[in-house]
């Protein structure tokens, strides 16, 4: 996790806070809202289940999150059937703006049955922002190509080896990689927005795999 100072127009400063990580994708899916203005529209959300301290049992610590940017959008439409299909879909991410949420679940007895009960439980909500890797049951499917002074950090590139080294012998070499996307199964229908904007956007098509 790491916080920086983003310059603005007018000599304005902001905090920007990031979180890094890999995790386990999950829960792909539009979310209706029912503001108005430019918050009318509906957006893609997904959850990461991120994992944290020893390779050999690691720790999980989960979030809730909006995608943000066409890219890391169309990405994780293209993402969806694997992840629908029960398929372990396995993604190195970095997060923006996260914060706590507090909600109510519904209290099960052992055997999951409701007991009419309910009780706090809390996540932590953010922003999607990019996407680095993703590996679907072990493969790799999609690597984030960088420019040569933009690299991944050293540790994060170190957990994608120890979880996942099969895949990592299939990459690319760096002076060779390309942009890699997995490809939809099926088109992802988008909820229709009151905005002409998001009718726009529900009209594109994500993009197809691209051969190394």
């Amino acid at each position: 996790m790491a916080n920086h100072v983003q310059p603005q127009a007018q000599g304005a400063e902001y905090f920007n806070l990031h979180v890094s990580g890999i995790g386990y994708l999950n829960r792909i899916r539009w979310v209706e809202t029912r503001r108005g203005g430019r918050r009318a529209d509906p957006f893609l959300s997904c959850s990461i289940n991120a994992l944290h301290g020893s390779s050999d049992d690691p720790n999980r610590t989960y979030f809730d999150v909006k995608v943000s940017g066409e890219d890391a959008i169309a990405l994780i439409e293209e993402l969806k059937p694997a992840v629908d299909a029960g398929s372990k879909v396995l993604v190195s991410f970095k997060l923006g703006d996260i914060y706590p949420h507090l909600y109510e679940r519904k209290v099960r007895d052992p055997q999951g049955r409701d007991t009419g009960q309910f009780e706090h439980a809390t996540l932590i909500k953010g922003r999607l922002i990019l996407i680095n890797t993703a590996k679907v049951d072990g493969e790799l499917v999609y690597r984030r190509e960088t420019d040569a002074d933009e690299a991944q950090p050293a540790q994060q590139l170190e957990a994608d080896d120890a979880l996942a080294p099969e895949a990592v012998e299939h990459a690319p070499a760096p002076a060779q990689q390309r942009t890699q996307r997995v490809a939809p199964r099926q088109p992802i229908e988008r909820p229709q927005g009151r905005s002409e904007q998001n009718r726009s956007q529900a009209s594109r098509r994500t993009s197809q795999y691209e051969e190394a």
